[in-house]
């Protein structure tokens, strides 16, 4: 499935079971076999029609881009958007705290555990602690970091 849903408001919303930033993108192949598979949906129309007749409401919050198309957003609400890399091209080395901070939990489980600069992960875990919705990103920081420091020992 080809697309994408955009958080077009300019704060950070928790829906999907995720926390999701100011201009940023679900794939709608994630939210499939989240969603889709679980209610027997069919993939294309039907899914979408649903997703946002349940999930995605709020229609100044929420837009679902289909395939190729662009989104319909001002430049000035996508500022964090054309900050932030695509989560799927970085490789664990090129990584910055805002980087890991934006990880989903799904995401973090993948990509954490390749992540060897125990720097990057101490300062991730203070960058993320205080913020709403990111309790398991800390907890599979921390855990990294206590495997990272008892292999150095």
């Amino acid at each position: 499935m080809k697309g994408y849903v955009l958080n077009k408001s300019t704060m950070w919303v928790h829906a999907m079971k995720r926390s999701i930033a100011p201009g940023g993108k679900i794939p709608l192949k994630e939210l499939y076999d989240q969603y889709g598979k679980k209610h027997s949906l069919s993939k294309g129309d039907e899914f979408v029609s649903w997703l946002k007749a349940v999930k995605l409401r709020d229609e100044n919050r929420w837009q679902v881009v289909l395939g190729t198309e662009k989104p319909k957003v001002e430049d000035k609400d996508l500022t964090l958007k054309e900050i932030k890399v695509d989560i799927e091209k970085i490789k664990p080395k090129d990584m910055s705290i805002e980087d890991v901070i934006s990880l989903s939990v799904r995401q973090a489980r993948e990509l954490i555990p390749k992540v060897t600069d125990i720097k990057l992960l101490k300062y991730s875990l203070e960058e993320a602690n205080p913020r709403a919705g990111k309790d398991s990103l800390c907890r599979i920081l921390r855990k990294r970091i206590t495997e990272l420091e008892t292999q150095r020992r």
